[in-house]
């Protein structure tokens, strides 16, 4: 049996701004994965005039083709050797593909008849499969940087950061600029936008994949000829891989029914669409701004407990969204800055979690697969995304929504506990996984210590 550790293990101290610049992908990715979250499912709604249950639909059937081929892609990564490195290769020559596949979504016709439903669901799919392409292996980087369970809270908290502050710009700018650049017609305004973001992350990428030089060593094709029986058994014995799918998978339907319906409240139940563009700036830098805490808490008393504090403090926030209804704009805008705090230690945690199972699952089995525990655990984010938005779509019908139409007091009572139950449902069952998470920052440091010491007995 073979072992690979990553070959840039003697770099364990990396410099701030090597940090800095590779976290920075999250920006670049978190522009896709922001736009097509918080407004694809109202661009299909509201601006191609899609039913929301074929909206829902397109978007569900789209995630879970994502998350399907994600460990196919992970797989792939493990085996890809080249010149310029393993996963390097994907973000340099991927992100101009990926760019272009972003824009056709929103090239798609209004609708109008099938063709313009199957132009709509052909550039969805086209989207997530190149995004899974360049994304899995940015994300499986990250392992092979450094196996310090410290170090890799930095790094998740640098790349949290970046990625709300790409919440903050998504958020903040999308609506506006897309009425900016429509001049009226408001399908031109999101291309031209699409178009912007695309040229902008490929620029990002490019600066990620230089700064990663060194780092992703492309290794010897034989040390991963591991066979499915022994990768089975790896990913079998991985308790703390499965406690973080579960999370992630239940924290993934909560956002869902939450955040994809703000700009729905906003629009009519509130009656201020603008009102939308500060809820969901407010949100994403609330989320920035509580980054360094939590990355403190996590470095300082464990993953476990900045986990559960998020988890506690998202419910909190649910409740109290519920009780702002009707009490004006500034309780509304408080409640989602509880919201907002809470969710910032799930994306922290979640992410400097991740890392650790990889040497957990190593320890237990002997075997050792970087980019298959993140394209498994990306496989249940997305699949559960994808579920959820499918759910949402077909929720909303039922409770009577109809897109640029005033809703009635069941249509308005059904959004709104829709926002409250099912969020809160999630953040109280993944509190009750995360209590059972039992890898601390000294058990994780004993397993590396240990996995070292076999791996020095057996060249012995």
């Amino acid at each position: 049996m073979t072992h690979s550790h990553p070959q840039a293990e003697p770099l364990l101290q990396l410099s701030f701004w090597r940090k800095i610049s590779l976290g920075s992908g999250d920006l670049a990715f978190n522009l896709y994965w922001q736009a097509s979250s918080l407004f694809l499912l109202y661009f299909y709604t509201d601006v191609l005039n899609l039913p929301a249950a074929i909206a829902g639909t397109i978007y569900m059937a789209a995630l879970i083709w994502d998350a399907l081929i994600d460990p196919v892609v992970g797989w792939a990564a493990d085996r890809t050797r080249t010149r310029f490195g393993r996963y390097r290769p994907y973000l340099m020559f991927g992100s101009p593909v990926l760019a272009l596949a972003f824009a056709a979504m929103f090239f798609a016709p209004p609708a109008g008849n099938a063709t313009a439903v199957l132009a709509v669901a052909c550039t969805h799919l086209a989207f997530r499969t190149v995004y899974a392409i360049v994304n899995i292996p940015f994300a499986s980087l990250f392992a092979r940087v450094t196996r310090d369970s410290a170090q890799r809270a930095d790094m998740a908290g640098a790349r949290i950061l970046f990625a709300m502050i790409a919440g903050m710009i998504v958020s903040s700018t999308t609506l506006p600029l897309a009425d900016l650049f429509g001049g009226g017609d408001p399908r031109s305004g999101w291309q031209i936008l699409a178009l912007i973001y695309g040229i902008f992350v490929v620029l990002i990428l490019w600066q990620v994949a230089f700064a990663a030089r060194g780092l992703d060593a492309p290794g010897e094709i034989a040390a991963i000829s591991i066979g499915m029986r022994e990768t089975w058994l790896s990913l079998r014995v991985n308790t703390p891989l499965h406690l973080a799918l579960g999370v992630v998978v239940l924290s993934s339907v909560a956002a869902t029914f939450f955040h994809k319906n703000l700009i729905y409240y906003f629009k009519y139940v509130y009656g201020d669409t603008d009102a939308a563009t500060v809820a969901l700036t407010l949100s994403a830098g609330v989320t920035a701004a509580s980054v360094p805490a939590w990355t403190w808490v996590a470095r300082s008393y464990g993953k476990r407990l900045a986990w559960a504090s998020g988890m506690i403090l998202l419910a909190i926030g649910l409740v109290g969204w519920w009780a702002a209804h009707g009490q004006g704009l500034t309780a509304l805008l408080a409640a989602i800055c509880v919201i907002a705090a809470g969710m910032s230690a799930n994306y922290i945690c979640f992410w400097a979690v991740l890392p650790d199972t990889v040497e957990y699952g190593e320890w237990r089995s002997g075997i050792r697969t970087e980019s298959l525990v993140f394209g498994l655990v990306v496989l249940g984010q997305k699949a559960a995304l994808g579920a959820a938005a499918g759910a949402l779509g077909f929720t909303l019908d039922a409770i009577g929504y109809q897109s640029n139409a005033a809703m009635d007091g069941d249509t308005e009572l059904g959004l709104r506990l829709m926002m409250l139950a099912i969020p809160l449902a999630g953040a109280l069952l993944s509190l009750a996984l995360i209590s059972r998470y039992r890898l601390s920052l000294k058990a994780h440091r004993d397993i590396v210590l240990e996995i070292d010491e076999r791996d020095k007995a057996r060249a012995g």
